[in-house]
């Protein structure tokens, strides 16, 4: 069965909840994952995507040992914006290398990198589970990107999802989750972009299979 985790707590005090699924006792050992959504809260079709397949892992448990966090930005989701409580874009907001102070309206990422709590639960999170493959869920371009040792992972979610994938997203991300743990750490890190929120919901539909590839296969 699954272990629930509360890893932290929002700005406004909102539970941030990672789920453990751990793989079946044949399966062959292989590095554990994280898939994550909701770090900007007006992207709802990413948390849709996280809630779904924790519950398929309860009956179809993953190849590897899997941690699943819903919601990053809690706040954010409830209040319908992108940013979080203290309006930090918490995806400029990782001490990467080019974490830089200076963004447009709307991208603000703090005044110094990972002071947030819920950025800071997802980096101790990582740190303390030693995760090596990392997706990340966003909305709303229909495409899969990759940043370090992600190219193949990508390549492969992308077919299964009939996506788009590139390894430049389009414009700059400094302080970006990609930018530290994929370009300066070198892991394998993987955003999929879907479609906004719909009635369909076929964000999780056109991404299961791509998801379930990332947890069960290959090494």
């Amino acid at each position: 069965m699954p272990e629930e985790l509360v890893i932290g707590a929002s700005v406004l005090g909102r539970e941030l909840v990672a789920i453990r699924f751990d793989p079946p006792d044949y399966a062959r050992a292989r590095p554990p994952a994280l898939i994550f959504g909701g770090i900007h809260g007006d992207e709802a079709a990413s948390v849709l995507q996280c809630e779904r397949l924790a519950t398929e892992l309860v009956e179809r448990p993953p190849g590897r040992v899997t941690w699943i966090v819903p919601c990053v930005n809690p706040d954010g989701v409830a209040a319908g914006t992108k940013n979080n409580a203290r309006d930090v874009d918490l995806n400029r907001h990782f001490a990467a290398a080019n974490w830089v102070a200076d963004h447009k309206p709307g991208y603000f990422p703090g005044h110094a990198p990972e002071t947030e709590p819920e950025v800071q639960a997802l980096v101790a999170l990582i740190e303390r589970t030693g995760v090596q493959r990392l997706v990340a869920l966003h909305a709303t371009f229909r495409c899969v990107n990759w940043d370090g040792a992600g190219r193949a992972l990508a390549e492969e979610m992308a077919r299964l999802s009939g996506y788009e994938v590139n390894e430049d997203i389009g414009y700059p991300t400094p302080g970006s989750f990609g930018s530290k743990y994929g370009v300066d750490r070198g892991l394998e890190v993987v955003t999929v972009e879907v479609p906004y929120l719909e009635i369909d919901e076929r964000a999780w539909t056109e991404t299961r299979a791509a998801l379930r590839f990332s947890l069960d296969l290959p090494t």
